[in-house]
């Protein structure tokens, strides 16, 4: 992702002045007999740097080795650090819902803020957009839902007309988050009401309400864990009636402790669902592959050289939050 990134970051900037030189950072992380990392930055002295880090496994690693390169960063003095997440590692534990728990959703931010002196940070469709105010000053939130309403868009009803088709919610927080997302494709909206009686992943489903027989439904989410909500959802649906079942979510973590890569591929390829959109926020590896063309991806790339570079030059990111015409 790194290169595309910095690919598209060059030609936008280049474009924008001759002022702008764009060049790939590198570093070493050297581990010692203890198990201890020390991280070496090129020589960024006066420039302006741009740290991308998603989640990748070993998260807790990664982060690790995220913080130790921030200091070196520090340490060579550079004019100006941008810190970029894809996806933000440990997003989804922001909040002490339970007795003597950790919260670092909370912790990670002020680290990066006050011990390392993090000023600016990007987050990409955040799970929970109240993430960003953890952050001093609250972070720039870069919506990749415009991606998503482009791909039904280009894709399906290009092929499908718009009264065959239905927006499914998969819950009342995706339908108040992505609420504009019908009525800017010109399709109808459905919900799926459920109740979640303890702190598992899968809730319990209760019913589905808006009109979806004979329809092809879209799932719209922020992101795909398990799946095993999805194909619940998706089996549901097509018991329904529903012509079709796809589910589209901004971030793929698609990981399960309980099944390898391949298990939890094959368990999505031989369910209900009809197809699986996710951008490539988190690098997908060989799932990919698994998926048996089941799985399409978009390229998030150019949303974050585009952004990317309105942060670098002081310009609004508020176009980058319209769903299009």
């Amino acid at each position: 992702m790194s290169a595309q990134v910095e690919a598209e970051l060059r030609e936008r900037l280049c474009e924008e002045s001759d002022h702008f030189r764009v060049e790939a950072g590198e570093h070493t992380v050297s581990t010692f007999s203890n198990q201890n990392i020390e991280v070496q930055a090129d020589n960024v002295r006066d420039h302006v740097v741009v740290v991308l880090h998603t989640q990748t496994p070993p998260v807790s690693d990664h982060i690790i080795q995220l913080l130790a390169l921030l200091d070196a960063i520090n340490n060579a003095h550079p004019r100006q650090t941008f810190v970029v997440f894809p996806y933000m590692p440990y997003s989804r534990s922001d909040r002490k819902n339970r007795p003597r728990i950790s919260v670092m959703g909370q912790r990670l931010p002020e680290i990066l803020n006050k011990v390392l002196n993090v000023r600016r940070v990007m987050l990409l469709e955040p799970h929970d957009p109240h993430i960003k105010q953890y952050f001093v000053p609250t972070a720039d939130e870069v919506p990749a839902l415009p991606l998503l309403v482009n791909y039904i868009r280009d894709h399906y009803l290009s092929v499908y007309k718009r009264d065959e088709c239905a927006v499914v919610f998969a819950d009342s927080s995706a339908a108040k988050r992505f609420e504009e997302v019908p009525s800017s494709l010109g399709v109808e909206p459905a919900y799926i009401y459920k109740s979640r009686t303890d702190h598992s992943e899968s809730p319990t489903v209760k019913v589905v309400t808006g009109n979806i027989r004979g329809k092809h439904c879209f799932l719209v989410d922020d992101e795909i864990l398990t799946g095993n909500t999805v194909l619940k959802d998706a089996a549901m649906l097509k018991e329904e009636g529903a012509a079709t079942v796809r589910m589209l979510a901004v971030h793929g973590v698609l990981s399960d402790q309980k099944l390898s890569a391949q298990e939890l591929m094959t368990k999505l390829v031989n369910s209900p669902l009809d197809e699986f959109v996710v951008t490539d926020s988190i690098p997908l590896g060989d799932k990919e592959s698994f998926a048996q063309g089941k799985l399409k991806i978009i390229p998030i790339a150019p949303l974050i050289g585009e952004a990317c570079k309105r942060l670098i030059l002081g310009e609004s990111l508020s176009e980058l939050h319209r769903l299009g015409a």
